[in-house]
């Protein structure tokens, strides 16, 4: 498979409350010494598949399908805000005849994941794998705003159908859902008047998505608190262990969700159900080394059923 480097720079001005976004698109060559990004980064080495750029003092490594994002980069002052963030792809060239294949997987998979949505007990967490094998699809079978099957367009729908849909529990993958944000971004950028188009319920507002966005960066965070993302970013008062919001957690959640439902098999998903499922999962997180307080544990003074 052979891939190609992609880096976009995003403005956004907000001058008196009207807010102005723009971006730009440069294909880069890859070869050491290359400079990009208005010269902010430049190519150290490119294997074909893996980019090893410098940005502003770092060195950083892009995998091939992968995409990195800078933070982003603001100045404020108390007439106007201007920010700027920066994204770098390594992104596959893709045989027209093996992309009608891969659209009809990514649609076979959006299918089954509304499907585990209307299981009992709302079983979201199954469709973990299946999001993050329609991701390398998006990102790797298919040529993003070139291809023959599925443009620009449809791939932002793809992307906001996690969040529309409520296909994925944010608080327990909120960096693979920040990865489909991250596409759509991407995808929209590629985006031209010839893409098909599709009715507004289907894609996220631009104030939508940032929202969700923001929520996201702030839960990952871990320099800031449970407490002050709790008083800020959530509608809940209830106190959780501030475990769940790492990448340990992500990455062992699907495993442990799947040994709880299994213990569980058979057992009635109704009121008090809670107190049978939190045990368990609190063992199966302990098998896997992480110590976890339950809801009920962070917060004693609070009646579950």
């Amino acid at each position: 498979m052979n891939y190609k480097v992609l880096a976009r720079a995003y403005r956004e001005t907000v001058d008196m409350g009207i807010r102005n976004r723009s971006s730009s698109l440069e294909e880069v060559a890859a070869a050491p010494g290359t400079e990009f990004l208005g010269g902010r980064a430049k190519v150290i080495s490119f294997d074909g598949e893996t980019l090893v750029f410098s940005f502003m003092g770092q060195t950083l490594t892009v995998l091939g399908g992968h995409t990195w994002h800078s933070p982003q980069m603001g100045v404020h002052n108390d007439y106007i805000q201007e920010s700027v963030s920066f994204s770098v792809s390594v992104v596959a060239e893709i045989d027209p005849k093996d992309e009608k294949k891969a659209v009809a997987r990514v649609e076979s998979l959006i299918e089954a994941m509304r499907k585990n949505t209307r299981e009992e007990g709302y079983p979201v967490w199954k469709n973990i794998p299946l999001a993050k094998e329609m991701l390398d699809i998006l990102h790797n079978k298919i040529n993003l705003g070139k291809g023959k099957y599925i443009d620009a367009s449809g791939i932002t729908v793809c992307c906001d159908c996690i969040f529309l849909e409520d296909l994925l529990n944010q608080r327990d993958v909120p960096r693979l859902c920040l990865e489909f944000l991250q596409l759509r971004k991407i995808a929209n950028d590629a985006r031209t008047k010839d893409d098909e188009r599709y009715p507004s319920e289907r894609y996220l507002g631009v104030i939508e998505a940032d929202r969700i966005q923001s929520h996201l960066d702030f839960y990952i965070d871990l320099s800031l608190s449970n407490a002050w993302w709790l008083e800020h970013c959530s509608n809940s008062h209830l106190k959780f262990d501030e475990v769940e919001r790492t990448k340990e957690w992500e990455d062992n959640i699907y495993e442990v969700e799947k040994e709880v439902d299994e213990a569980l098999k058979g057992v009635p998903r109704g009121m008090g159900f809670c107190h049978a499922y939190w045990p368990a999962k609190r063992a199966a997180l302990a098998k896997k080394g992480i110590e976890w307080r339950s809801p009920s544990q962070m917060n004693p003074r609070v009646m579950f059923d």
